[in-house]
């Protein structure tokens, strides 16, 4: 057989101008699209100034009320169950609260998170309890 005869007659070359232009190619590739990239330093910004503030903007103070299903009523941590109909103890709490924001000269907001399941009538004894602590912004939110 002449085959291994034939492959060392042949002589074997690396063709170099296509790879010449291929790297040419990258290279102007690279060198254009990294020029569209914005360098950290050329983002422009302005610091903010110590500029005094003219009039005392006023915080709301919010109370959020949770009535659950069970009749169980949540304010600030504080657990109220379904057998204190009258929530003495949410009207104490509250009236401090308002009595906090009139001290800061805020608006005092109160704000029912009832469950879907909640009956009707302790969301009522909730609005009273609220009645009798002098709150006069009232607003319902959806519970769970």
């Amino acid at each position: 057989m002449n085959l291994t005869k034939d492959l060392e007659q042949v002589k074997l070359e690396l063709q170099i101008a296509p790879l010449i232009d291929v790297v040419f190619l990258l290279l102007i590739y690279f060198m254009v699209t990294a020029s569209l990239v914005k360098k950290e330093g050329d983002i422009s910004f302005i610091l903010p100034a110590s500029i005094p503030q003219k009039e005392i903007v006023a915080v709301p103070v919010e109370v959020q009320i949770e009535i659950d299903a069970d009749g169980t009523v949540v304010i600030e941590g504080m657990q109220f169950q379904k057998g204190d109909v009258l929530l003495n103890g949410m009207v104490t709490q509250i009236m401090g609260l308002r009595q906090m924001a009139a001290s800061q000269k805020s608006p005092f907001f109160v704000t029912l998170l009832p469950d879907n399941h909640a009956r009707h009538r302790r969301i009522i004894n909730v609005m009273d309890a609220c009645a009798a602590a002098g709150v006069e912004s009232l607003t319902f939110s959806k519970g769970t």
